[in-house]
């Protein structure tokens, strides 16, 4: 995770830059408990400098900063385990009443207790688009949290601006509820505070890119307009 290598646009208002950074971070923070190489990385000087460059981009800050703190309170190892044993109780279901499943179709619908359906149709349909489809070695249904947020980063960097933002709108209106339940459950933990960046990210991306999404609607009316006056 190296922002020094993501192109930056000076008259961006944000930097959809930071919107790419965060995503990939953020997927590889919930789509599997962290390895012991991704804990080290994570508790580096320059991997910390770089979370807290995410948080000034997405006006999270104090979020980032919280993040920070968590990887520095035990050594790699004993941060490896516990971050391990955390995810596992959280997000694989184990104890069903303390459980906060990261799939879309666990938090929309009348009956959040039914998986896949509606949300899975319609992700593989978005990843289709894109070109893309869920590898075969993931055993995770396409609404999980970790590959919507991989797909918006797909769609940035093909400026794929429709699909992004309709991503981003998705997320929005899932990833609250999900963020909510997670701060109940994991109190004041690491994955707590990743769900308030997550939480940050998506708010961000979404209202930016929606307002691109219809200024570009607006110029390719204003043009398809114009010709048609032209040959009339």
């Amino acid at each position: 995770m190296n922002r020094d290598a993501i192109a930056e646009d000076p008259n961006a208002s944000l930097n959809v830059s930071a919107f790419i950074v965060a995503a990939e971070w953020l997927s590889g923070i919930f789509i599997a408990p962290m390895s012991p190489q991704q804990v080290a990385q994570a508790s580096t000087a320059s991997s910390q400098d770089t979370l807290r460059w995410m948080g000034a981009q997405l006006d999270a800050s104090a979020e980032a900063e919280t993040l920070c703190r968590k990887l520095e309170q035990d050594d790699p190892k004993g941060l490896t385990v516990h971050l391990q044993r955390r995810y596992t109780a959280l997000f694989e279901g184990i104890f069903r009443d303390r459980a906060v499943l990261p799939y879309e179709s666990a938090w929309k619908g009348r009956d959040r207790s039914t998986l896949g359906g509606e949300s899975v149709a319609e992700m593989n349909a978005v990843l289709r688009n894109l070109d893309l489809h869920v590898s075969k070695d993931c055993c995770e249904p396409s609404d999980h949290l970790a590959i919507e947020l991989s797909a918006l980063v797909a769609a940035l960097r093909g400026d794929r601006i429709t699909i992004a933002a309709g991503l981003a709108c998705r997320l929005q209106d899932w990833v609250p509820a999900f963020t909510e339940a997670l701060t109940r459950q994991d109190a004041e933990g690491f994955y707590a505070g990743a769900g308030k960046l997550l939480l940050a990210l998506v708010r961000e991306a979404s209202a930016l890119l929606t307002v691109n999404e219809f200024a570009a609607a607006s110029v390719s009316e204003f043009v398809l307009e114009q010709r048609e006056g032209e040959s009339a």
